[in-house]
Order: C-alpha cells, then structure tokens, then sequence
C-alpha cells in the first residue's frame, strides 16, 4: 500500500499538468474534465502496457545484451501504444481538429519518451545513491547486524543460505548466522534489497554491474562477488530497473 500511493500520486499529477497544456489539440476542442479523463486513461495504458512487455521480456529476451533488450522493449512499447493513443484521440477529436497531429509524430513522440523513462530508471538510483553519499548520511541499521560482532562492520552486501545457516557478507568479511534465510530477509528491511534466488539476497547500493552467464544474468557487486538470478525474481529485478 505504502509502495501504492506514491504512484498513484504521480499519475494524477501528471495526468493534471499535462491536461492543463492540452496537446494534440485537447486543449483547444475539449473542456478540462474530458481532457483530464482523456490523459489519465493514455498515462494508465502507458504504464500498464510498458509492465507488460517488459515482464515478458525478462523471459523471452535472455539472451540478449542489456543495451540491445532495452531497445526491443523500448521499440515493441512504442508499436503497441501508437496505435491506442491515435485511436484514443480520434474517439474524442475530429481529424481536422487535431491540426499537424499524425500518426507518425505521435509514434515518435512515444518512442522519445519511452527513451527518457528509461533513462530516468536507469539514472535516479545511482543519482540518490551519489547524494546520499555526498551527505555523508548514516545509512540504515537493519536489525540483523545486531547478531554480528560488536565490531563487524554493518553494511551488509549480500546474504546467502546453505541450509539452516546464513553467510552475511559485508565489505569486511563474512559471517554466519544459524537461522533462517526468510528470517534473515526480514530483519534486513531497513535496508533496500532483493531477493534474486531462493537463496541468495542483495543490498541494491552493493549492485555494481550486470552481465550475461550462459544465457541468464548475473548480479556483480562492489566486492567482486557474482549473485545468480533465477527466473522466479528477475521480473521484480526488471520492475526495479537493475536488469
């Protein structure tokens, strides 16, 4: 729920601003609540369409390199949503009210803003990352790091399982922990991670690269360390913008 509203925030802000402007010629030949409603269902569409395909994508696209995969994902968003927004328009606009507004420009409106998301996605996580080690936050203290030696350092890279004992790895070392791996995630809540495997678990600030192994990705962290990723968690992975 928490994750919920933020995004439902931003879509309403964005379906405002842009209703306001009234591109296309909206603004021109529809009042305001029909343009509200008009944006609100494109930027829905949008959103819930780009989930799709990439969800998809994480399966039938492993073996291509990030760069190429982005750019299928990319390209198939903008030949599926065209269409629907063109259509879309037409429904509420005249042709001879949309002015110079055409198929084509719209296509290739799409595919620069689909292109600006991804950026987006790629940049803001290690923006804030940047920032906040510019401040010199303290980061978080997750509750598992009270199991570990007084003078452990606290900044936990990964976890990972080997039956009923758990290896905390830190940028100083290794520990093990005789518990259980879900419990083990849950006292790591403080601190932004994911599950990649059933088990393994990262601190995305440790997330250093990407790459391909025999067809399926790979996790590299800071440390050097390589952390598989099975196809159960890739998709939540791929939501978040590290694949």
């Amino acid at each position: 729920m928490h994750d919920t509203l933020p995004a439902l925030a931003m879509i309403v802000v964005c379906s405002i601003t842009i209703s306001l402007a009234g591109p296309f010629g909206t603004y021109s030949y529809l009042y305001l609540p029909t343009r509200l409603f008009y944006w609100l269902v494109n930027i829905c569409v949008g959103i819930a369409l780009a989930q799709a395909v990439r969800r998809l994508s994480a399966r039938a696209l492993l073996s291509f390199p990030p760069l190429a995969h982005e750019a299928v994902v990319l390209l198939t968003i903008t030949a599926i949503l065209s269409p629907i927004v063109y259509g879309w328009t037409l429904f509420w606009l005249k042709p001879e009210e949309t002015g110079n507004f055409g198929f084509w420009p719209l296509a290739g409106m799409i595919l620069v803003i689909c292109v600006m998301v991804s950026l987006l996605r790629y940049c803001l996580p290690k923006m804030a990352a940047v920032s906040t080690e510019t401040q010199g936050a303290e980061p978080e203290r997750p509750r598992l790091t009270r199991r570990l030696p007084e003078d452990a350092d606290h900044d936990v890279l990964r976890l990972s399982a080997d039956g009923h004992v758990v290896h905390v790895i830190t940028a100083q070392g290794q520990f093990e922990l005789r518990m259980r791996f879900a419990d083990a995630v849950e006292e790591m809540d403080l601190v932004e991670g994911y599950c990649t495997h059933r088990s393994h678990w990262v601190a995305r600030a440790a997330i250093a690269e990407t790459e391909m192994v025999n067809g399926r990705p790979v996790l590299i962290l800071c440390n050097g360390d390589k952390v598989p990723v099975s196809r159960k968690y890739q998709p939540d992975l791929e939501a978040a913008g590290i694949l």
